[in-house]
């Protein structure tokens, strides 16, 4: 009897000891648009299909609209379009765009009322109507020098549409060189429909004697746009250069901010990736500009190989949790480890940061953890300055339990944070 007993006690453990083994990994979950979302999921002329797949790391969304479906992949990238396609809706409709031009007020229609003031009172008309000719001229040259004629051209300029774009854009909080397609087209329908205005008010500018030596004059304005930037300072320089800013100036403006930062070439080539919009690759500049990590220039040499626009908009967040985090875990320096963008800390610990969905410990990142476990050691060759785990990984979303046990095995401590919380 004794004898039978600890044979079914051996059986016992034994089976306990595979179901142990089998569940090492975890299948990526398939998830519903409603769950996540809630009421956001389905709307008058639009739907998230319900069935939402998981590669582990990030959500990948169906988008049906009445103009068409929309792949779009992360949490992130889907509350952007969910806000882009209301703001585009609202600008559809009639009486919508009827109160939004009149929300404008005088600063909108000022130079089709004050065509012919200008000839007499142009410095007290331009205080209310443009932020300077020395703004205006600036930002015609750079836009003469863009070769992106996506990102704003030099007829744009001198129209006003550029402009006006990036006035509405303010006004409904999106970003003034959005990559959602339909809104961008009626963004420009729009600033195309008030080109005729800023032509008036350039043109007879241009013909007072004189006119270019005036002083550059600061419109007071309101209007706000939405960001992300990781500190108050930055975001409040990024909203001001969406707002007053060309993308030629931008991109110029980038390119000057990460110069000491990185090569010629490989800063050329960054800001010539299409898979970046003018305001992602600002939005990098700052934060790499904030952070003054050694090795900058390897995490450009990561944007400019991005080829696709998913992955493009993920690297920029990327840049903005590290500049968050820099603030109270100060970067040294980053490097690459089995295909990961890594930041050694000043205390000599690894950070890794992803704008994750959620992290579960499927077998693809097993074997991307374990292989990263094993990469690092060749580049951390000194211990931490602090007892405890060597590794962080932080990410936006979720560690489901067994990640974050599995995790803890590899010695990574595990945190969560929204870009909210680090600006």
């Amino acid at each position: 009897m004794n004898k039978l007993r600890h044979a079914l006690a051996f059986c016992l453990m034994a089976g306990s000891a595979v179901a142990t083994l089998a569940q090492a990994t975890e299948a990526a979950k398939t998830a519903t648009a409603s769950a996540i979302w809630g009421e956001r999921a389905k709307g008058t002329t639009y739907r998230i299909h319900d069935q939402v797949e998981s590669d582990g790391l990030y959500r990948t969304y169906v988008f049906e609209t009445r103009i068409g479906k929309f792949t779009v992949i992360s949490d992130a990238l889907m509350a952007r379009r969910l806000h882009e396609y209301a703001v585009f809706e609202q600008l559809q409709e009639d009486s919508g765009v009827a109160h939004f031009l009149g929300s404008f007020g005088s600063s909108a229609i000022a130079p089709l009322k004050f065509g012919g003031q200008l000839l007499t009172s142009p410095i007290e008309t331009t205080k209310q109507s443009f932020q300077g000719v020395g703004n205006f001229l600036d930002s015609l040259s750079a836009s003469g020098e863009n070769k992106d004629s996506e990102r704003g051209s030099f007829m744009g300029g001198v129209l006003g549409t550029d402009r006006a774009r990036r006035e509405l854009a303010a006004q409904v909080k999106v970003d003034p060189f959005t990559d959602f397609t339909p809104l961008a087209i009626r963004l420009q329908e729009l600033a195309a429909a008030r080109g005729m205005g800023a032509l008036s008010m350039s043109g007879a500018m241009m013909a007072i004697p004189g006119g270019a030596a005036l002083p550059s004059m600061t419109v007071n304005t309101t209007r706000t746009v939405v960001y992300t930037a990781s500190s108050a300072g930055r975001a409040e320089a990024l909203q001001n250069a969406l707002r007053s800013k060309t993308a030629g100036q931008i991109v110029r403006d980038t390119k000057e901010k990460l110069a000491e930062l990185a090569s010629a070439k490989v800063i050329e080539t960054f800001t010539d990736n299409r898979n970046f919009t003018p305001t992602d690759i600002y939005v990098i500049a700052l934060a790499l500009e904030q952070i003054k990590a050694g090795n900058t220039e390897l995490f450009l040499q990561k944007c400019a190989s991005v080829q696709e626009r998913t992955s493009a908009y993920l690297r920029r967040r990327q840049a903005e949790m590290y500049a968050g985090l820099h603030r109270n875990l100060p970067i040294a320096r980053f490097f690459e480890s089995n295909g990961y963008l890594i930041a050694q800390l000043k205390d000599k610990r690894a950070l890794l940061a992803m704008p994750a969905d959620h992290f579960l410990w499927t077998e693809r990142n097993k074997q991307d953890f374990v292989e990263l476990r094993d990469s690092l050691r060749e580049h951390m060759t000194e211990k931490p300055a602090k007892a405890g785990k060597d590794k962080m990984v932080v990410i936006t979303g979720d560690f489901s339990p067994m990640a974050k046990t599995e995790l803890g095995r590899l010695n990574w401590d595990t945190a969560r944070v929204s870009l909210s919380d680090l600006r």
